[in-house]
């Protein structure tokens, strides 16, 4: 086939018009980045098993995949602090509902979320927290001792931490749990100032439940009321404390 010089004009300025427009397109779209459109809106569980053929397991493990990287886009981390944790919460309990046995979701909302420097928005990871450690199951009350040390250590909200507190002692004394979740209302009443009320709920634990604690379990007790409760005139006139030196 013989190639004629006007089909070589015309395969030039076809060339050529391509490298143009590449060049017009490169300047245009140089600056163009993907963007972080925040936490996306949260489907109902229908929605979110159509993704997934029916499969629970799958849905659950997929949206799970995608909350624990969703601010990494485009080669950049999102911080924190710049998620909407109102949708967050959503997504917890859409999982929640997928796979209520689960821990791999409240581990990721307590230990990944719950890092977030803006301790305003931790209301929707405690709220989840205390909310899957209500239940029965092994070890889920860990996640309400959790909620309790965001409220307390975090938000600094003494009041919430001891509403949850007393929620977790409740739950230590019907299931056995360790000892220091049941005297966790006492800690945050003594941080509270109300050291009466500490001492005399570490008191009527002593009473009631030393010959069932580990003797150190009883040590570590008796040393927080001499020690961090009372002050040394107060512990001196207390025979429990003379007992223990």
């Amino acid at each position: 086939m013989q190639i004629t010089s006007r089909s070589l004009l015309m395969s030039y300025t076809m060339l050529l018009t391509a490298l143009v427009f590449t060049i017009f397109f490169w300047f245009q779209a140089r600056d163009v980045q993907a963007e972080w459109i925040n936490v996306p809106p949260v489907p109902s569980e229908t929605g979110a098993l159509s993704f997934s053929i029916g499969d629970k397991q799958m849905a659950y493990r997929s949206f799970g995949l995608m909350l624990q990287n969703i601010g990494n886009i485009g080669g950049r981390s999102a911080a924190l602090d710049s998620y909407n944790f109102d949708m967050l919460s959503g997504w917890f309990l859409l999982e929640d509902g997928l796979d209520p046995e689960s821990d791999y979701v409240p581990m990721l909302a307590a230990y990944y979320f719950g890092g977030t420097p803006d301790e305003t928005q931790l209301d929707p990871v405690i709220e989840y927290l205390a909310t899957v450690g209500r239940r029965k199951g092994k070890e889920k009350w860990r996640w309400l001792a959790h909620a309790v040390y965001l409220s307390r250590f975090k938000q600094k909200d003494l009041d919430k931490a001891l509403e949850l507190s007393y929620i977790l002692a409740a739950k230590a004394e019907r299931e056995n749990l360790p000892h220091w979740a049941k005297q966790m209302p006492a800690f945050i009443l003594s941080q509270q100032g109300d050291k009466q009320a500490a001492k005399e709920l570490l008191l009527t634990m002593l009473k009631e439940n030393a010959e069932k604690m580990h003797p150190n379990e009883v040590n570590f007790t008796v040393d927080y009321i001499c020690t961090r409760i009372l002050d040394k005139s107060e512990a001196a006139e207390m025979p429990l404390c003379d007992a223990a030196k």
